[in-house]
């Protein structure tokens, strides 16, 4: 495994926004020399180091069309819109996401799902000994029990090259997914030829729905990317990314960036599923043309959500036995707990990411859930 910095990095590694400030670009950026890691809100983040030796120029720009930044930013939006579209309009088309036991570490989890909401494949897979990082584990709440029984990798394989063969393969953040998975093929079959769903480039959502949302990066340049909450489960990430997918392509020509407080850099959007021969049999699949519901309506599917969160954990379920929804707006569901060390536990970000992707299954939107402070006269 490449090594891992949390403090000095060593003089000829560069992250690739340092590259691009000086010019040049990694020969390949898939492929990291090292990782810097750091841990901002309890969570652990990774960025790629590359070897300065292994760099090329970068190519020159274009001549930039004269204007203000907002109509770059309207282009790169109406972009987004159009490739997501032609993503949608495309039935070769899927979207997939990894879950590992560490950042390079292996995949413990794949789920490979249409863009018209049907899941093909979703499964977790037995490591072989690897153990789990605790920082991963708290992220996606997969444990070494969970993993028992589970297919290893190379027996998962054959479905896995059955539903991406000959697919034009989606995922969130594509290099990332891309380089694990092919290190589970080198972990596999040694210097085999990749297949041709390997080979690569992925489509990349969250760069297209960096440049959509257009939230200007001032230290590297370009647009900042954004946190895909689909509760860190692979079916759930695919599900959130797909419903940024139909929110981008329903972007009307000219139109501004949704800017709702609460979901526009952390929540993904409703989805707008179409029909598919599948989706009856699948509890999770997302409906087409389905309005928010408001506070009552939760309130009434509130049993159903429970029921989600007992699939994932046992002990979370207990904890939300005696929780209230009190407020819904703007796709946030404001919980409140009568007792004020439970509602902490709930709160915390492992248990409210099963709670928004039990929210997701039930309401068919990705909804993102809070807990509300502590009120002892409430």
């Amino acid at each position: 495994m490449s090594e891992v910095y949390r403090d000095e990095v060593p003089a000829h590694l560069r992250t690739t926004a340092q590259l691009r400030s000086s010019g040049r670009r990694p020969v390949d950026p898939s492929k990291a020399a090292a990782w810097l890691e750091r841990v901002f809100d309890g969570d652990v983040w990774r960025t790629a180091l590359h070897d300065v030796t292994a760099t090329v120029p970068l190519p020159p720009s274009p001549p930039r069309a004269p204007g203000p930044a907002r109509a770059t930013t309207s282009h790169a939006r109406e972009e987004s819109a159009t490739w997501a579209r032609d993503v949608l309009a495309d039935r070769d088309a899927v979207v997939l996401d990894t879950e590992l036991t560490d950042f390079t570490g292996r995949v413990i989890e794949v789920a490979v799902v249409a863009t018209d909401g049907a899941t093909l494949l979703s499964s977790l897979g037995d490591p072989e000994g690897t153990p789990i990082n605790p920082h991963a584990q708290r992220a996606h709440g997969i444990t070494a029990q969970m993993l028992a029984g589970a297919p290893t990798l190379e027996q998962l394989w054959p479905k896995l090259d059955h539903v991406l063969r000959g697919k034009r393969v989606i995922a969130w953040n594509a290099p990332f997914d891309l380089t694990r998975l092919r290190a589970e093929h080198r972990h596999i079959f040694g210097d085999a030829d990749l297949p041709d769903w390997l080979t690569g480039p992925w489509l990349c959502a969250m760069r297209k729905h960096a440049a959509w949302v257009g939230d200007r990066n001032t230290k590297s340049g370009g647009f900042r990317n954004h946190r895909l909450e689909g509760g860190h489960r692979a079916e759930g990430d695919c599900l959130a990314a797909l419903a940024w997918i139909k929110r981008m392509a329903d972007t009307a020509p000219g139109a501004e960036a949704h800017a709702d407080a609460e979901a526009h850099a952390d929540a993904a959007a409703h989805p707008g599923a179409a029909a598919h021969p599948d989706a009856a049999a699948h509890p999770d699949a997302v409906t087409t043309g389905a309005p928010t519901p408001d506070l009552a309506t939760i309130r009434e599917l509130w049993p159903q959500v429970l029921g989600k969160v007992r699939e994932h954990s046992r002990s979370l379920e207990a904890m939300l036995g005696k929780a209230e929804p009190v407020l819904a707006s703007g796709r946030v569901l404001t919980i409140r707990h009568p007792a004020a060390v439970v509602g902490r536990r709930v709160a915390q970000s492992q248990n409210l990411d099963l709670v928004n992707t039990a929210l997701t299954a039930v309401l068919g939107q990705p909804w993102t859930a809070r807990v509300a402070p502590h009120d002892p006269t409430a």
